[in-house]
Protein backbone atom coordinates (compact mmCIF):
# COMPACT_ATOMS: atom_id res chain seq x y z
CA UNK A 1 0.00 0.00 0.00
CA UNK A 2 1.54 3.15 -0.64
CA UNK A 3 2.01 5.76 1.62
CA UNK A 4 1.87 3.79 4.50
CA UNK A 5 4.55 5.34 6.60
CA UNK A 6 2.43 8.62 6.02
CA UNK A 7 -0.84 6.33 7.47
CA UNK A 8 1.13 5.25 10.13
CA UNK A 9 2.54 8.90 11.42
CA UNK A 10 -0.80 9.80 11.22
CA UNK A 11 -2.08 7.54 13.18
CA UNK A 12 0.73 8.05 15.69
CA UNK A 13 -0.12 11.65 15.29
CA UNK A 14 -3.79 11.39 16.07
CA UNK A 15 -3.39 8.96 19.45
CA UNK A 16 -0.86 11.68 20.72
CA UNK A 17 -3.62 14.26 20.44
CA UNK A 18 -6.12 12.13 22.00
CA UNK A 19 -3.93 10.95 24.83
CA UNK A 20 -3.23 14.67 25.54
CA UNK A 21 -6.79 15.44 25.76
CA UNK A 22 -7.76 12.58 28.17
CA UNK A 23 -4.62 14.10 30.11
CA UNK A 24 -5.95 17.82 29.63
CA UNK A 25 -9.28 16.38 31.43
CA UNK A 26 -7.45 14.13 33.84
CA UNK A 27 -5.38 17.42 34.89
CA UNK A 28 -8.41 18.73 36.83
CA UNK A 29 -8.71 15.60 39.33
CA UNK A 30 -4.88 14.36 39.20
CA UNK A 31 -1.63 16.10 39.62
CA UNK A 32 0.43 15.67 36.49
CA UNK A 33 3.62 13.71 38.06
CA UNK A 34 0.51 11.30 38.49
CA UNK A 35 -0.80 11.09 34.79
CA UNK A 36 3.01 10.44 34.28
CA UNK A 37 2.91 7.49 36.71
CA UNK A 38 -0.02 5.41 35.02
CA UNK A 39 1.38 6.51 31.20
CA UNK A 40 4.53 4.94 32.04
CA UNK A 41 3.14 1.98 34.11
CA UNK A 42 1.10 0.57 31.45
CA UNK A 43 3.45 0.73 28.98
CA UNK A 44 6.00 -0.78 31.20
CA UNK A 45 4.00 -3.94 31.85
CA UNK A 46 4.21 -4.29 27.71
CA UNK A 47 7.56 -3.95 27.64
CA UNK A 48 8.55 -6.20 30.32
CA UNK A 49 5.80 -8.65 28.89
CA UNK A 50 7.92 -8.36 25.06
CA UNK A 51 10.94 -8.84 26.81
CA UNK A 52 10.10 -12.30 28.35
CA UNK A 53 8.84 -13.49 24.99
CA UNK A 54 11.18 -12.32 23.36
CA UNK A 55 14.67 -11.99 25.33
CA UNK A 56 16.80 -9.24 24.63
CA UNK A 57 19.46 -9.01 21.91
CA UNK A 58 22.23 -6.32 22.60
CA UNK A 59 25.70 -5.52 23.38
CA UNK A 60 25.43 -2.91 26.12
CA UNK A 61 28.37 -1.46 27.93
CA UNK A 62 26.58 2.55 27.51
CA UNK A 63 24.83 2.22 30.62
CA UNK A 64 25.62 5.77 31.99
CA UNK A 65 23.93 6.79 29.00
CA UNK A 66 21.01 4.64 29.29
CA UNK A 67 20.14 5.81 32.35
CA UNK A 68 20.94 9.60 31.51
CA UNK A 69 18.66 8.85 28.53
CA UNK A 70 15.54 7.87 31.15
CA UNK A 71 16.55 10.78 33.24
CA UNK A 72 16.04 12.99 30.18
CA UNK A 73 12.89 11.37 28.94
CA UNK A 74 11.42 11.61 32.13
CA UNK A 75 12.03 15.34 32.67
CA UNK A 76 10.22 15.80 29.04
CA UNK A 77 7.05 13.71 30.23
CA UNK A 78 6.95 15.84 33.83
CA UNK A 79 7.15 19.06 31.37
CA UNK A 80 4.92 17.80 28.62
CA UNK A 81 2.04 16.53 30.94
CA UNK A 82 2.17 19.98 33.20
CA UNK A 83 1.86 22.00 29.54
CA UNK A 84 -1.15 20.00 29.32
CA UNK A 85 -2.62 20.40 32.43
CA UNK A 86 -1.82 24.48 32.17
CA UNK A 87 -1.99 25.29 28.37
CA UNK A 88 -3.69 24.92 25.34
CA UNK A 89 -3.18 22.02 23.49
CA UNK A 90 -2.27 23.24 20.82
CA UNK A 91 0.66 25.34 22.08
CA UNK A 92 1.77 22.69 23.90
CA UNK A 93 2.09 20.37 21.05
CA UNK A 94 3.91 22.86 18.80
CA UNK A 95 6.33 23.00 21.54
CA UNK A 96 7.03 19.43 21.51
CA UNK A 97 6.87 20.01 17.38
CA UNK A 98 10.04 22.34 18.28
CA UNK A 99 12.52 19.48 19.18
CA UNK A 100 13.93 19.34 15.24
CA UNK A 101 15.35 22.59 15.76
CA UNK A 102 17.03 21.40 19.36
CA UNK A 103 18.23 18.77 17.92
CA UNK A 104 20.15 20.41 14.64
CA UNK A 105 21.69 22.38 17.21
CA UNK A 106 22.67 20.05 20.09
CA UNK A 107 23.93 18.00 16.92
CA UNK A 108 26.05 20.79 15.63
CA UNK A 109 28.02 21.47 19.19
CA UNK A 110 27.58 18.23 20.92
CA UNK A 111 28.35 15.60 18.53
CA UNK A 112 29.86 17.14 15.55
CA UNK A 113 28.26 15.20 13.27
CA UNK A 114 26.28 17.58 11.44
CA UNK A 115 27.09 20.88 9.54
CA UNK A 116 24.35 23.14 9.08
CA UNK A 117 24.72 25.70 6.23
CA UNK A 118 23.14 29.03 6.03
CA UNK A 119 19.91 27.91 4.69
CA UNK A 120 19.20 25.53 7.66
CA UNK A 121 21.07 27.97 10.17
CA UNK A 122 18.23 30.85 8.78
CA UNK A 123 15.68 28.18 9.40
CA UNK A 124 17.32 27.59 13.09
CA UNK A 125 16.43 31.38 13.46
CA UNK A 126 12.75 31.20 12.26
CA UNK A 127 12.17 28.67 14.47
CA UNK A 128 13.03 30.95 17.57
CA UNK A 129 11.45 33.57 15.77
CA UNK A 130 8.01 31.55 16.00
CA UNK A 131 8.92 30.09 19.68
CA UNK A 132 9.24 34.13 20.85
CA UNK A 133 6.46 34.68 18.97
CA UNK A 134 4.79 32.21 21.17
CA UNK A 135 6.17 32.87 24.16
CA UNK A 136 5.23 37.28 23.85
CA UNK A 137 1.29 37.43 23.32
CA UNK A 138 -0.50 35.38 25.45
CA UNK A 139 -0.45 37.15 28.58
CA UNK A 140 -3.02 35.05 30.31
CA UNK A 141 -0.35 31.87 30.55
CA UNK A 142 2.07 32.62 33.26
CA UNK A 143 5.90 32.65 32.04
CA UNK A 144 6.76 29.47 34.22
CA UNK A 145 4.22 27.64 32.16
CA UNK A 146 6.19 28.41 28.76
CA UNK A 147 9.19 28.00 29.82
CA UNK A 148 7.86 24.42 30.81
CA UNK A 149 6.71 24.02 27.20
CA UNK A 150 10.47 25.25 25.92
CA UNK A 151 12.21 22.58 28.42
CA UNK A 152 9.71 20.20 26.58
CA UNK A 153 11.34 20.59 23.14
CA UNK A 154 14.48 20.57 24.33
CA UNK A 155 14.75 17.72 26.68
CA UNK A 156 12.48 15.46 23.94
CA UNK A 157 15.54 17.04 21.12
CA UNK A 158 18.29 15.97 24.07
CA UNK A 159 16.21 12.06 24.39
CA UNK A 160 16.42 11.87 20.53
CA UNK A 161 20.37 12.40 20.28
CA UNK A 162 21.02 10.13 23.23
CA UNK A 163 18.73 7.42 21.33
CA UNK A 164 20.77 7.55 17.86
CA UNK A 165 24.28 6.53 20.44
CA UNK A 166 22.45 4.01 22.54
CA UNK A 167 20.89 1.96 19.17
CA UNK A 168 24.55 0.92 18.41
CA UNK A 169 24.70 -0.94 21.83
CA UNK A 170 21.22 -1.70 22.75
CA UNK A 171 17.88 -3.35 22.43
CA UNK A 172 15.30 -0.56 21.27
CA UNK A 173 13.30 -2.22 24.02
CA UNK A 174 16.03 -1.39 26.48
CA UNK A 175 16.15 1.78 25.04
CA UNK A 176 12.17 2.60 25.88
CA UNK A 177 12.05 0.20 29.35
CA UNK A 178 14.82 2.86 30.28
CA UNK A 179 12.49 5.74 29.68
CA UNK A 180 9.36 4.36 31.13
CA UNK A 181 11.22 2.94 34.63
CA UNK A 182 12.61 6.24 34.85
CA UNK A 183 9.50 7.85 34.92
CA UNK A 184 7.86 5.30 36.81
CA UNK A 185 10.54 5.23 39.91
CA UNK A 186 10.37 9.48 39.51
CA UNK A 187 6.76 9.61 39.67
CA UNK A 188 6.48 7.82 42.71
CA UNK A 189 9.56 9.88 44.51
CA UNK A 190 7.35 12.96 43.41
CA UNK A 191 3.70 11.57 44.33
CA UNK A 192 5.58 10.39 48.09
CA UNK A 193 7.23 13.89 48.57
CA UNK A 194 3.62 15.10 47.55
CA UNK A 195 2.06 13.74 50.92
CA UNK A 196 4.40 16.54 53.24
CA UNK A 197 4.89 19.06 50.41
CA UNK A 198 1.86 20.80 49.23
CA UNK A 199 3.77 23.81 47.70
CA UNK A 200 2.13 24.84 44.03
CA UNK A 201 5.18 26.42 43.57
CA UNK A 202 6.59 22.61 43.26
CA UNK A 203 3.40 21.46 41.46
CA UNK A 204 5.59 21.07 38.44
CA UNK A 205 7.68 17.70 39.67
CA UNK A 206 5.55 17.09 42.99
CA UNK A 207 1.90 15.86 43.46
CA UNK A 208 -0.72 14.14 45.93
CA UNK A 209 -1.88 10.83 44.68
CA UNK A 210 -5.03 10.73 43.99
CA UNK A 211 -6.94 7.22 43.67
CA UNK A 212 -9.00 6.86 40.51
CA UNK A 213 -12.68 5.92 40.91
CA UNK A 214 -14.86 4.43 38.85
CA UNK A 215 -13.94 5.35 34.93
CA UNK A 216 -11.63 7.60 36.56
CA UNK A 217 -9.78 4.05 35.87
CA UNK A 218 -10.78 3.40 32.56
CA UNK A 219 -9.76 6.70 31.38
CA UNK A 220 -6.01 6.16 32.60
CA UNK A 221 -5.50 3.12 31.16
CA UNK A 222 -6.71 4.30 27.84
CA UNK A 223 -4.53 7.41 28.18
CA UNK A 224 -1.39 4.78 28.75
CA UNK A 225 -2.16 2.42 25.91
CA UNK A 226 -2.53 5.45 23.59
CA UNK A 227 0.76 6.58 24.17
CA UNK A 228 2.06 3.01 23.76
CA UNK A 229 0.37 3.51 20.30
CA UNK A 230 2.46 6.72 19.71
CA UNK A 231 5.24 4.82 19.77
CA UNK A 232 4.25 1.37 17.86
CA UNK A 233 2.94 3.86 15.21
CA UNK A 234 6.09 6.14 15.07
CA UNK A 235 8.16 2.87 14.65
CA UNK A 236 5.93 1.94 12.03
CA UNK A 237 6.10 4.44 10.12
CA UNK A 238 9.61 5.13 10.56
CA UNK A 239 10.51 1.63 8.91
CA UNK A 240 8.03 2.55 6.25
CA UNK A 241 8.91 5.66 4.56
CA UNK A 242 12.32 8.27 4.67
CA UNK A 243 11.93 10.37 8.24
CA UNK A 244 12.03 13.68 6.44
CA UNK A 245 8.40 12.61 5.20
CA UNK A 246 7.30 10.95 8.39
CA UNK A 247 8.91 14.28 10.36
CA UNK A 248 6.59 16.24 8.00
CA UNK A 249 3.70 14.43 8.44
CA UNK A 250 4.05 14.62 12.19
CA UNK A 251 3.25 18.32 12.62
CA UNK A 252 -0.44 16.73 12.05
CA UNK A 253 -0.49 16.36 16.02
CA UNK A 254 -0.68 20.46 16.37
CA UNK A 255 -3.67 20.48 13.56
CA UNK A 256 -5.07 17.19 15.76
CA UNK A 257 -4.77 18.97 19.28
CA UNK A 258 -5.73 22.64 18.37
CA UNK A 259 -9.57 20.69 16.81
CA UNK A 260 -9.26 18.57 20.21
CA UNK A 261 -7.85 21.69 22.37
CA UNK A 262 -11.43 23.84 21.23
CA UNK A 263 -13.99 20.89 21.72
CA UNK A 264 -12.54 21.04 25.32
CA UNK A 265 -12.69 24.63 26.07
CA UNK A 266 -9.16 25.76 24.79
CA UNK A 267 -9.52 29.31 23.00
CA UNK A 268 -7.84 29.42 19.53
CA UNK A 269 -4.59 30.98 19.56
CA UNK A 270 -4.56 34.84 18.30
CA UNK A 271 -3.20 35.57 15.52
CA UNK A 272 0.87 36.14 16.34
CA UNK A 273 0.47 32.97 17.95
CA UNK A 274 -1.01 31.44 14.72
CA UNK A 275 2.22 33.06 12.99
CA UNK A 276 4.34 31.98 15.90
CA UNK A 277 3.20 28.43 15.11
CA UNK A 278 3.48 28.59 11.55
CA UNK A 279 6.67 29.54 12.31
CA UNK A 280 8.21 26.90 13.99
CA UNK A 281 5.97 24.46 11.35
CA UNK A 282 8.37 25.96 8.46
CA UNK A 283 11.53 25.28 10.17
CA UNK A 284 11.22 21.73 11.58
CA UNK A 285 10.04 20.52 8.13
CA UNK A 286 13.07 22.45 6.45
CA UNK A 287 15.38 21.00 8.77
CA UNK A 288 14.28 17.79 8.68
CA UNK A 289 13.77 17.34 4.70
CA UNK A 290 17.26 19.38 4.33
CA UNK A 291 18.62 16.13 6.69
CA UNK A 292 16.90 13.75 5.11
CA UNK A 293 18.26 14.86 1.97
CA UNK A 294 21.77 14.57 2.76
Amino acid sequence: MKNKGVQYMLMSSLCFAIMSAIAKVLGKVFPSVELVFFRNIVGLIFIISSIVKRPLQQVGGRFGLLTLRGIMGTISLYTLFYCITHIGLAQTSTYGQAFPIFLAIFSYFLTKDEQLNRKQWAAVGLGFVGILLIFKPDVRIPMQHHLAGLNYAIFTALSFLSIRELKRYYDTRSVVMSFMLTGVVASIISMILGEWITDRRWDFMIGKFVMPQGMQWFWVLLMGLLAMGVQIFNTLALGAEKAGIVGVVSYSSIVFAMILGTILGDKLPDTITILGIVCIIISGIYISIKKESK
